[in-house]
C-alpha cells in the first residue's frame, strides 16, 4: 500500500512540475519579478531528473553514433577494395599486353625466312583440351594473300600449314603434331631426303622413311625442310632436333626420334609463309 501511495505520489510531482515549468516560462515571458527564486528551486527540483534521463538516453547516442560511424568505415573499406581490385585488373591487363607484344616481336625478322614474304597472324582459337589438339584459328585469310597448304612458322621453326581453303579474314592451321602430317626433310650436313610425321600431342616427330641405314646420323643433329622440288615447304625451316636413332633392318632404313624445335602449346602469333612453289619455279 505504502509503494502504491509513493507512486502516485509521485506522479503528482511530476505533472506539477511539469504545469509548474509550463507557467513559469509563461511568467518569464512577460518579466514577472518573483520569478528568478522560483526559477532556482524548481532547476534544483529537475535537475536529478534531467540527470537520470540523461544517463539513461547517453547509451543509446554512444551506440547510434558508433552505428553511423561503422556504416561510414564499412563505406570506406568496400571502396578501398573496389579500387583495389580495378588495380589489379589493370596490372594483369598490362602484363598480358607485354607477354602479346614481346610474342608479337618475336615473329618479326626471323632469321631463316630471309626473302620470302611473310604475314604474321594471331592465334585467335587455340587447341584445347582433347576436343581438338592438331589445329588452331588465326585472323589471316584469302584477303591477306593466304593460300592453303601454305607453311606456318614460329621463331623456333615449322609449326604447321594452312588446312583447307582460308575464309576472307580467317584460316586454319593443322599442326605439326598431328599423327596425318608429314614433311619432307633432311638432316643437317646429309643429302638423303626422308619424311617425318607427326607423333601426336606432346610426343616427338619420327622420321620413319626415306633415310638409308648407313648414312651417317648423331643424336643431337638439326632436321630441317628438305625444299625439294614442288615441295610445299622452302628449305632450310627448322624442325627439330635428333634424339633417338633406331634401324628397320628389313627395309635398311634408319628411323630417327626428333624432339620439334618450335612448340605448338600456348601459341599467340605465328607466321605464314606467303611461298609457293610454283610461281618459284617461273
Amino acid at each position: 500500500m505504502a509503494t502504491g501511495t509513493r507512486t502516485g505520489r509521485s506522479r503528482v510531482t511530476l505533472i506539477f512540475l511539469l504545469l509548474s515549468s509550463a507557467t513559469l516560462l509563461t511568467l518569464d515571458a512577460r518579466n514577472f519579478e518573483p520569478l528568478q527564486r522560483t526559477e532556482e528551486t524548481l532547476s534544483d527540483l529537475i535537475s536529478p531528473l534531467r540527470s537520470g534521463a540523461d544517463r539513461l538516453f547517453e547509451p543509446v547516442g554512444d551506440a547510434w553514433t558508433g552505428v553511423t560511424g561503422y556504416d561510414e568505415l564499412e563505406s570506406e573499406n568496400e571502396q578501398l577494395r573496389q579500387e583495389l581490385q580495378k588495380l589489379e585488373g589493370q596490372r594483369i591487363l598490362d602484363s598480358d599486353a607485354a607477354l602479346r607484344l614481346e610474342s608479337l616481336l618475336d615473329e618479326l625478322g626471323l632469321p631463316y625466312v630471309q626473302d620470302i614474304p611473310n604475314i604474321v597472324a594471331e592465334v585467335i582459337t587455340a587447341n584445347v583440351g582433347n576436343f581438338d589438339r592438331y589445329s588452331v584459328q588465326i585472323n589471316r585469310g584469302a584477303e591477306d594473300g593466304v593460300r592453303n597448304g601454305m607453311p606456318v612458322v614460329t621463331r623456333g621453326g615449322l609449326i604447321g600449314r594452312i588446312d583447307g581453303d582460308p575464309g576472307r579474314r580467317h584460316s586454319q592451321v593443322a599442326l605439326i603434331t598431328d599423327p596425318g602430317f608429314e614433311v619432307g626433310v633432311l638432316v643437317v650436313g646429309s643429302d638423303d631426303v626422308a619424311l617425318a610425321s607427326g607423333g601426336g600431342h606432346d610426343e616427338p616427330l619420327v622420321v620413319g622413311k626415306g633415310l638409308e641405314i648407313d648414312t651417317e646420323v648423331e643424336v643431337g643433329d638439326e632436321v630441317v625442310t628438305s625444299g625439294v622440288d614442288r615441295s610445299r615447304y622452302p628449305a632450310g625451316i627448322p624442325i627439330g632436333t635428333v634424339t633417338e636413332i633406331d634401324y628397320d633392318e628389313a627395309r635398311l632404313f634408319q628411323i630417327l626420334t626428333v624432339n620439334p624445335s618450335a612448340s605448338t602449346d600456348n601459341l599467340s602469333f605465328v607466321t605464314i609463309l606467303l611461298y609457293d612453289p610454283l610461281a618459284e619455279e617461273s
